[in-house]
């Protein structure tokens, strides 16, 4: 019988990460002004809608697809996610559509002749292929999901404890459907195994049933011709037995028919 291999949980990293930057964007607020990066970051955010406002469309939608913001790029609300920190979008295929169409006329090559418009304008057909395939789109959701998460969880530490107990329970389903898959496999294996077997065994045995067929065969034609011979022979036998009686039987009949008639006349 073949052996069933455990399947591994998913790894917690992904959430104790979140959680850790939650914790230590917490404390640097609650402890003091920020330093290095932290403090770069905050005033970038500070500073983001100021710059953004200067920018023009062409260099807006360039920036946007630089940081991977297919989003932002066509001018579409931002993913969120739920509070187990699973992303939350519900914009249809048509208003991607719709919002590539809007986007694209401000940096069409026909409308815009600048080199920065020609670039922005392939950056946003790129961009709408990307939300369109299931697979770039849902790394990007991941990772804009990631990012609300770790504000929600700065704002609300319980968060993380429910989300991994969420993620275990989901693990732990996953882990049985997966035992339930190799299972399922392994009986379709030995059903495949044992109906081979059983389409062998009927192969021989019909191939012994023909050959024991054939050998009656040739035997009954053979008593069958042997039973011919013994006919012909028995009908050779009596004709020519018959001849030998009428033989010698003939003369000595004529003798008589002969010898009554001259009686009768005297």
């Amino acid at each position: 019988s073949e052996r069933i291999r455990p399947v591994p949980h998913r790894p917690m990293d992904r959430l104790d990460r979140i959680f850790q930057e939650a914790q230590n964007r917490a404390a640097s607020e609650d402890g003091g002004p920020k330093r290095g990066l932290e403090a770069a970051l905050a005033r970038d955010g500070e500073d983001d809608a100021s710059k953004r406002a200067a920018m023009s469309v062409a260099d807006r939608v360039l920036a946007d697809y630089e940081r991977g913001d297919y989003f932002s790029c066509l001018g579409l609300p931002p993913p969120d996610c739920d509070d187990a920190g699973r992303p939350v979008w519900d914009v249809t295929d048509a208003a991607i559509s719709k919002a590539y169409r809007r986007a694209s006329l401000a940096v069409h090559p026909d409308k815009n002749p600048t080199p920065e418009a020609k670039a922005a304008f392939d950056k946003l057909n790129d961009a709408v292929r990307a939300l369109r395939d299931d697979v770039r789109r849902g790394e990007a959701l991941r990772t804009f999901a990631d990012a609300a998460f770790k504000e929600k969880c700065r704002a609300n530490p319980q968060l993380m404890a429910k989300a991994r107990k969420d993620q275990e329970r989901r693990d732990a389903a996953d882990y049985g459907a997966a035992i339930r898959a190799q299972r399922a496999q392994q009986l379709e294996r030995a059903m495949a195994r044992r109906e081979k077997a059983s389409a062998a065994s009927r192969r021989r045995r019909g191939d012994e049933d023909a050959s024991a067929s054939s050998s009656d065969v040739s035997t009954d034609g053979d008593s069958d011709d042997a039973a011919r011979e013994v006919d012909v022979q028995k009908k050779k036998g009596e004709e020519s037995g018959g001849d030998r009686v009428e033989a010698e039987r003939g003369p000595s009949s004529e003798a008589a028919v002969a010898s009554g008639g001259g009686g009768g006349v005297k």
